[in-house]
């Protein structure tokens, strides 16, 4: 997203500077932000198909995303009204930001999430640490039975001589 945005620019005749730089790093953010919101809303999916998870995603979350991008959009609009020229190459790193970010979220991210999206129930984080850890700590009585010499909990091991 933000590499098409500078590319444009580039296109349109700017050279990076300052004010172009600051606001690139600025825009990484707002470009980000749409297809977390809809990847999140995949992930919490109850379904297990990738089609339905997609569609659960895209229709509850695809109008909040417009929404947002909307008055954003919005937002930099007034920017564009401005004499000064930061404030309006600011507006349009912020509108067309936004509109990037829209067009790759439900164009690119959600179809892409329908074909190759992963499927079935998915672990939250802190239930996949939590089976690790039931799975590291399993291992470890094991490892004990294995070697009775391994100290338990509470002792100390005895330096070999």
């Amino acid at each position: 997203i933000v590499s098409s945005l500078l590319g444009t620019c580039f296109q349109m005749g700017w050279e990076l500077g300052v004010g172009e730089a600051i606001a690139g790093t600025i825009v990484i953010g707002l470009a980000v932000d749409y297809t977390v919101h809809l990847g999140h809303c995949y992930t919490e999916s109850v379904h297990e198909a990738r089609e339905a998870k997609t569609t659960d995603a895209a229709t509850i979350m695809g109008c909040t995303v417009l929404a947002g991008g909307v008055t954003t959009f919005g937002c930099s609009v007034f920017m564009f009204f401005c004499q000064l020229t930061f404030f309006t190459k600011m507006a349009i790193l912020i509108g067309g930001t936004v509109a990037y970010s829209l067009l790759y979220s439900l164009f690119f991210f959600m179809p892409l999430c329908a074909l190759l999206g992963p499927a079935g129930r998915l672990k939250s984080s802190s239930n996949k640490l939590l089976h690790c850890y039931k799975r590291l700590r399993l291992r470890c009585r094991k490892s004990r039975k294995d070697n009775p010499n391994t100290p338990h909990k509470g002792e100390m091991a005895m330096p070999e001589r």
